[in-house]
């Protein structure tokens, strides 16, 4: 079963607000694709798992575990009484070669080792097994999820440890016969235990570059015309709350501006002054938590996203959102 969420990425969600406020330059839009491709062969590999059953097994996902003075990113760990499978998920699409330890696309050496980091991810989860003392076999594997990559390799240890995605099924269904109980409890809570922050988000958005106020939720257009409490898009007519454009922005603050604490006048700034003081004022204090007093409050956005919350408020808004 799934113990946890898999949520966007810091670093996809710091793309996909800063795309909304500015050009992205070649660089950014390619690290935009590959993030986002990445995080759809991980949704997708969640898809299948789902239909084809995990009731027998924990499964966390998506985590960063701290070992030593080193933090590694697990794409999903598998976790039963007697055994833990790490899954390292690519989205890759084309032609690749795997030979001396390298992997090659059109003859290109590249610089990644799904393999190596496969390798690096299970040696963390024995370095954890060891220094608990506790029993557990650790194994794993790479899985494509891609339809249209095709991979030769002469090395059986490679094939061996990848999975293919027209074999993911037979693959989940190994784990049919697996055993939950209080040793597969405890290594749960060994893994939770070893949890960290992603320490390799540092991105921080230029302020001069970005364009500053409120956009549609649904078009993206900044053309939008001021009602009362809401306003209304110009270029597609959706209505949206005041309390939507400021869900939405905190968001956006959170992830353009990671590591810097939320203000009042730092909203005001994003926003271009678009909402009273009074009004931003009023809907920090109600879905952030708040430090400090008077002008130096800071605010952290209580939630990880604007669409963790944005269904539970537009159900019970004063001031509906109507969308186009």
């Amino acid at each position: 079963m799934f113990l946890n969420r898999r949520l966007m990425s810091p670093e996809l969600l710091y793309y996909k607000a800063l795309g909304k406020r500015t050009e992205l330059n070649f660089e950014e839009k390619r690290n935009l694709y590959n993030i986002e491709k990445g995080f759809e062969g991980e949704c997708l590999y969640d898809q299948v798992f789902d239909e084809t059953g995990h009731d027998s097994v924990y499964v966390l996902r998506d985590l960063y575990l701290k070992t030593g003075k080193s933090v590694t990113q697990f794409d999903s760990i598998i976790i039963s009484d007697e055994r833990v499978a790490v899954n390292e998920i690519e989205n890759y699409s084309g032609d690749y070669h795997f030979e001396n330890n390298s992997w090659f696309r059109n003859g290109r050496q590249l610089k990644d080792n799904a393999h190596n980091q496969l390798s690096r991810a299970k040696g963390k989860i024995i370095q954890l097994r060891d220094e608990s003392k506790m029993k557990f076999y650790v194994d794993g594997a790479v899985i494509f999820m891609g339809d249209d990559f095709r991979l030769t390799t002469e090395s059986e240890h490679v094939w061996s440890e990848t999975v293919m995605r027209n074999q993911l099924r037979n693959y989940f269904r190994k784990f049919r016969d697996e055993r939950l109980g209080g040793s597969a409890k405890d290594i749960v809570h060994l893994v939770k235990s070893a949890i960290a922050e992603n320490p390799y988000f540092e991105e921080a958005a230029d302020l001069g570059r970005i364009k500053r106020g409120l956009y549609c939720g649904e078009c993206e257009s900044f053309e939008l015309i001021k009602k009362r409490f809401q306003f209304k898009c110009s270029a597609c007519g959706t209505v949206e709350s005041n309390e939507t454009h400021l869900l939405r922005t905190m968001s956006d603050h959170k992830y353009l501006f990671y590591k810097q604490p939320i203000t009042k006048q730092s909203i005001l700034r994003l926003i271009d002054n678009q909402i009273s003081e009074d009004g931003v004022y009023r809907f920090l204090k109600k879905h952030c938590h708040s430090e400090g007093n008077g002008r130096k409050t800071t605010y952290t956005f209580k939630y990880y996203d604007w669409l963790e919350t944005i269904a539970e408020i537009r159900e019970n808004q004063r001031y509906k959102d109507k969308i186009q």
